[in-house]
């Protein structure tokens, strides 16, 4: 794991003056934001095990993340779908229904089976980590492959802060369009890789 501290050298020499602390906090934002806009950083959690009646599941993250979405769901096996957003599945009156769920419903700490299993099951899940809002460091991988992208979302952070030594509008305009680019080119990168095949916690590299 890489902590906050180690990305310094990329980002201090920028902001001279800048408190420490201050550069950790944009860091961490810009690294939060980053994995929410690429779902560069990939996982496959533990398998669940479902039980018959019980809907609602806690997620199991790393340490220092948490869910940011559901992106791949299997029950038994069987692949079902993945939903944000309730109002576009397509169960009817899926508070009160049960049966084989045909949907995951994902929320940052955890999952809903829809409709409600009626029988004890396996579900196999990937998902997308970002950061925690108190996460002290980032994988390695992440450091490795999107460095920059995470250094131009801080370094746009803190030159919009007012009346700073490093205060630059026009600097952080730029940086902020290179993190926008590199978080695309990170999603770019994911859709190409659907392959079902097992994964570790990882993050999709460069082609």
């Amino acid at each position: 794991m890489k902590i906050w501290s180690d990305f310094y050298d990329y980002i201090m020499p920028d902001v001279p003056g800048c408190p420490l602390h201050a550069a950790t906090f944009a860091l961490r934002q810009s690294a939060i934001a980053f994995c929410e806009q690429s779902l560069a950083w990939r996982h496959n959690h533990p398998d669940i095990a479902i039980m018959a009646g019980t809907a609602d599941y806690p997620f199991d993250p790393p340490e220092d993340t948490v869910v940011h979405v559901v992106t791949y769901a299997a029950l038994d096996g069987k692949q079902i779908g993945v939903e944000t957003d309730a109002s576009r599945m397509r169960v009817e009156n899926w508070r009160n229904q049960s049966g084989r769920p045909q949907y995951v419903l994902g929320r940052e700490s955890a999952l809903r089976l829809v409709p409600r299993p009626d029988v004890d099951g396996t579900l196999t899940l990937e998902v997308a980590l970002k950061p925690a809002p108190l996460a002290s460091s980032v994988s390695d991988e992440l450091f490795n492959e999107w460095r920059e992208a995470i250094v131009h979302g801080a370094l746009a952070r803190l030159m919009l802060s007012p009346k700073k030594p490093y205060t630059n509008g026009q600097l952080a305009q730029h940086h902020q369009q290179q993190a926008h680019i590199k978080a695309g080119q990170a999603g770019i990168h994911v859709a190409r890789d659907r392959t079902r095949a097992p994964l570790q916690t990882s993050i999709m590299r460069r082609q």
